[in-house]
């Protein structure tokens, strides 16, 4: 555990965003592994017809590990992405993002990348 005096430093889940130790490998809240590599996260607005063309892009891009669609607070899509994950295996996940494209008119795309 990171302490600096009497203060104990927290990441922050990537998953559910709830607080844990430094040093903890699981997060207390969404039982998920933490990652201990940096990441940040980007969003990008976009309109319904954009979303498959978007979504291809940012995954050609590289070093993301995980993509996720929401419309508001409401997340409709989430793709976690590993370096196996490509080509035939994404197929299926992206005509779903297609037939999603077509019902919304806006919404957000929110990506996790390593640093």
């Amino acid at each position: 555990m990171f302490v600096v005096g009497d203060t104990v430093i927290m990441m922050e889940c990537s998953h559910c965003h709830g607080q844990a130790p430094d040093d903890a490998a699981y997060c207390p809240h969404c039982r998920r592994r933490l990652h201990k590599g940096r990441t940040f996260t980007e969003e990008f607005r976009v309109s319904g017809e954009e979303l498959v063309s978007k979504v291809k892009q940012l995954i050609q891009e590289g070093n993301i590990r995980s993509l996720r669609v929401k419309q508001k607070d409401k997340v409709l899509l989430e793709i976690p992405l590993t370096i196996g994950v490509v080509g035939v295996l994404l197929a299926p996940t992206l005509a779903a993002l297609g037939a999603l494209a077509a019902l919304i008119t806006e919404c957000t795309i929110e990506v996790e990348k390593e640093a």
